[in-house]
């Protein structure tokens, strides 16, 4: 990512989505809260925004769906989102242990 890029995207409000981006709106299960999830054009990178927290997230395609992999200096969040049936995984490791699921849709 250019410095460009990245001056940018720490510029936009949390909840600006860049037109080329999809957003997908995920909403938990277990307490209702809502995950956002912005992926660039080309599907290679994309953030993350869960509770108050905002993150870059690698992007692992599978067959029926991706993996989203954000890595802060304490914790590891992974999130599985499953197309055929836009629901998703959450889970994270380390100074923080989070089970969590849920739908999303898409927008974009």
């Amino acid at each position: 990512m250019t410095m460009k890029a990245m001056l940018l995207m720490a510029l936009l409000p949390a909840s600006a989505a860049i037109a080329d981006e999809t957003e997908y709106l995920c909403t938990s299960e277990i307490n209702g809260e809502i995950i956002q999830i912005f992926q660039d054009a080309d599907r290679s990178e994309a953030r993350l925004v869960v509770q108050n927290t905002e993150g870059a997230a690698s992007v692992a395609h599978g067959l029926d769906g991706v993996t989203f992999i954000h890595i802060k200096t304490d914790e590891v969040w992974t999130l599985a989102l499953h197309f055929p049936t836009m629901t998703y995984e959450l889970s994270t490791h380390g100074a923080t242990s989070i089970e969590d699921h849920g739908h999303c849709t898409k927008r974009g």
